[in-house]
């Protein structure tokens, strides 16, 4: 470029101009110091053909032009430099935040594969978008006819999808509960709005972990009251059962008077057992949890229950096979076991002569939750009574207490599990049949410490 300015006539004929396009690419390509290097060399290469310009062509040199082109040399290196650095710096910081951003986003999608509220994205049509680890286990899990996962349809799951479409229609009414995968859920639905698509957020929760909080804070204010009301029945039913053991033992020889003191006695003693039952419930603690294989616990439960019966009970359980885990409370498994054993060998000998009671083991097919039955050979339960079955006092024996089945099921809430009666026609034999739905041992709802039986 100095050459093509020296044969044009000098810096006076424009074309010494140019240089300044190349000292702006120097600039922009180059760091600081090459950019001024480069700015140099050009102002001495103009300086250098001015000198040249007079010397062969005895013209007037341009000096001040020649300068102030070098000025402007220098001027161009030094400001497309510093917008070079600025440039520089703002990409550096927008890969900085970029990076923040994606570790965000990934820390975000940890959070959400993690949190035990179950966690469902839809779009407008109701194709799944986003669906945690823990929505899929509350739905089920996955299946081959039906995958929990994205870019399915929400029609994969058709309770759910119902509810949904309910929301989008009645958004200001409250879900109500819906079963699946033997678990009771409860559905929130908040809208996502970006761009032009409406998103929708969906909230599942385990009813059964606020129903047992529930049910603790009520045992926790009736304790109190109960155990006041069970003291003050107390001591004038251990006064009225006093009184009757001693008229039958006054040796009076009326029969009727025997028979009245055997009557009070055995209410007395019913009363109690209904005292005992209340007190029980209000004194319960909370669920020490523990993992343990539930076939190996059957087998030492039902050998101390063999040493404590009297021979004539016939209990049957099938223990082979692998390991079968399961999450409860072992004190509180053995209260709920005994009170339903004791059941179905009465029922059992009521019916056809015999104390009978058979043990069955499994894992629901779709949760994977472990369950036991237990099952009798009685006259079964009839359809109104299963309406009322688990209700504190309703009995259908004259001698029970109507506190057994229903202080079971709480036991049984309290470790996240379920009892219900099984209605089931073609069994054989024939009689009632009561499932504990345990929970599942690898998908945790709370945070309550664990422990280990061997």
């Amino acid at each position: 470029m100095a050459a093509l300015t020296f044969a044009s006539g000098g810096v006076a004929s424009g074309f010494g101009v140019p240089l300044l396009i190349t000292v702006a690419c120097g600039g922009a390509a180059f760091g600081a110091r090459l950019a001024l290097l480069l700015a140099a060399i050009a102002s001495l290469a103009v300086l250098g053909q001015e000198v040249a310009v007079a010397l062969t062509r005895s013209g007037e040199p341009g000096p001040v032009a020649a300068g102030l082109l070098g000025m402007l040399l220098f001027a161009t290196a030094i400001s497309v430099q510093r917008a070079n650095s600025r440039l520089r710096g703002a990409q550096q910081r927008e890969a900085v935040h970029a990076d923040a951003a994606a570790q965000l986003q990934q820390l975000n999608e940890l959070i959400i594969q993690r949190m035990l509220t179950g966690i469902v994205v839809v779009d407008q049509s109701g194709r799944i978008e986003l669906i945690n680890a823990a929505a899929v286990g509350l739905l089920g899990g996955h299946q081959p006819q039906r995958p929990l996962a994205p870019r399915q349809f929400l029609s994969i799951s058709p309770a759910l999808l119902r509810l949904y479409q309910r929301w989008k229609a009645y958004p200001w009414l409250q879900a109500p509960t819906f079963a699946a995968g033997g678990t009771e859920i409860q559905a929130s639905f908040a809208s996502l709005d970006q761009r032009d698509s409406r998103r929708t957020l969906i909230f599942l929760e385990d009813n059964r972990a606020s129903a047992q909080r529930a049910q603790q804070l009520k045992l926790a204010s009736l304790g109190g009251l109960t155990a006041g009301i069970a003291h003050e029945i107390r001591n004038p039913l251990g006064a009225i059962s006093h009184a009757a053991q001693l008229l039958g033992e006054s040796g009076t020889t009326d029969a009727s008077v025997q028979r009245l003191a055997e009557i009070i006695i055995r209410h007395s003693e019913r009363l109690n057992q209904i005292v005992e039952n209340v007190l029980q419930l209000s004194r319960q603690k909370p669920a020490e949890v523990a993992r343990f294989d539930l076939k190996s616990w059957l087998q030492k439960f039902i050998a101390e229950l063999a040493e404590h019966s009297d021979g004539s009970a016939v209990i049957e359980v099938d223990t082979s096979g692998p390991a079968l885990l399961v999450e409860f409370d072992p004190s509180q498994l053995n209260q709920v076991l005994t009170n339903l054993i004791d059941n179905a060998l009465r029922h059992s000998a009521e019916h056809s002569g015999a104390r009978w009671a058979t043990l069955e083991l499994g894992t629901d097919a779709a949760s994977g939750r472990p369950w036991l039955d237990v099952r009798d050979c009685g006259a079964g339960i009839g359809a109104v009574a299963q309406k009322r079955l688990f209700e504190p006092f309703f009995t259908t024996s004259h001698t029970g207490t109507g506190l057994g089945l229903y202080i079971s099921r709480e036991l049984c809430a309290m470790n996240r599990a379920t009892l219900e009666y099984r209605a089931d026609a073609q069994a054989t034999p024939p009689g009632a049949c009561f499932r504990i739905g345990f929970a599942h041992p690898d998908r945790v709802l709370d945070q309550r410490p664990r422990t280990t039986e061997t």
